[in-house]
């Protein structure tokens, strides 16, 4: 039992999920990664209860898993729920065979299993893409055009009760790039400053980049690269000591790891050639010059320690916002000496 054909935007697909059953196969395809990670939020939200989440949600990597482990999670009966999800991000990375395999199951899924597909992009040529398209609702998460980031300033601005003058989107439309999580951060970072006013004119923008703090970021990431975690602390104390805010802080670090990840696997990724900086930072929605720093600490951490990260992250961000009952210096000082440990995989590159 095929599903019918159809492609969705970001957009379509968020103001539709919450009120539909979710469909037995989704593919969510393109290089912008706040559309795919929103995507999939969404999904998940509408698909299974938080309470039986540990049951009924598995989450996998195309470079780390095969069909077999995908099918059995798939086949797997949801436990104090209707339906469970499955998803595979990197689904690009999957191997063929494995690819070829999903096949028949994306053709007639199990109904009480919504699979969702995540990746950058698929051969198109190939029968293995032309049936799980054919058979999965996609999601087109492309990448912003330039002249199109202003009104997504506006509209996401809007969701948070902040209002920002003409002149100010384009300064911050030109500062921030296209990558969407680094203009979600200036704008959250924004009415943090701003609060409890929601106007905000081009001098408020201007204050808050000129105010940035990314360039000390660059330093404990460079630290972190080389696993010293002395420099890394020093680094992190002396921008908390000036004032910086301990949640605006981790928002840097986090975008710096987002941007660097997608640099890697852009980088990764071109048909086994290495992209000119100028043609990756176009690709990466960011300026060539944030780009060839990206380069310079890309060998620095492998796939496996970003992933890693990335959940270190996820817990810091709980234990600031409350969970825990910690001092937030004393959080992040936990944070950083974390990651500047390797991981298991020390020689993934």
């Amino acid at each position: 039992m095929a599903t019918p054909r159809q492609t969705t935007t970001p957009h379509a697909f968020l103001s539709h999920i919450g009120n539909h059953t979710p469909a037995p196969v989704y593919l969510f395809l393109g290089e912008e990664e706040f559309f795919l990670d929103s995507c999939l939020a969404a999904l998940k939200n509408a698909t299974i209860e938080a309470s039986a989440e540990a049951f009924n949600y598995d989450l996998v990597f195309g470079e780390e898993t095969d069909a077999q482990e995908i099918l059995t999670f798939c086949q797997t009966l949801p436990v104090f729920s209707t339906r469970r999800l499955v998803a595979v991000k990197h689904i690009d990375k999957l191997r063929a065979p494995s690819l070829e395999a999903l096949q028949s199951y994306v053709v007639d899924p199990v109904s009480s299993t919504c699979l969702a597909l995540i990746g950058t992009k698929l051969d198109g040529r190939t029968k293995a893409t032309q049936t799980l398209k054919k058979s999965a609702v996609v999601v087109e998460c492309v990448s912003l055009s330039t002249r199109d980031i202003p009104g997504w300033i506006r509209e996401y601005s809007a969701t948070i009760g902040l209002r920002i003058d003409d002149p100010g989107i384009a300064l911050m439309a030109n500062a921030s790039g296209r990558d969407l999580y680094t203009v979600k951060h200036e704008l959250d970072k924004l009415a943090t400053y701003l609060a409890p006013s929601t106007h905000a004119a081009l001098t408020d923008v201007q204050a808050l980049l000129a105010g940035e703090s990314s360039e000390s970021v660059f330093e404990i990431f460079n630290a972190m690269g080389r696993r010293d975690s002395a420099s890394a602390l020093l680094v992190m104390r002396t921008v908390l000591e000036a004032g910086e805010p301990p949640l605006r802080f981790l928002a840097l670090l986090t975008t710096q790891f987002r941007q660097l990840w997608k640099v890697k696997s852009l980088a990764q990724n071109a048909g086994g050639k290495r992209l000119a900086p100028d043609a990756l930072a176009k690709t990466a929605g960011l300026s060539p010059f944030r780009v060839r720093s990206l380069l310079a600490q890309v060998n620095q951490f492998s796939a496996t320690d970003l992933r890693s990260a990335f959940a270190r992250i996820a817990e810091a961000d709980s234990r600031l916002k409350g969970f825990g009952g910690q001092a937030p210096v004393i959080v992040l000082e936990a944070l950083v000496m974390s990651l500047c440990r390797r991981t298991t995989a020390t020689q993934e590159r």
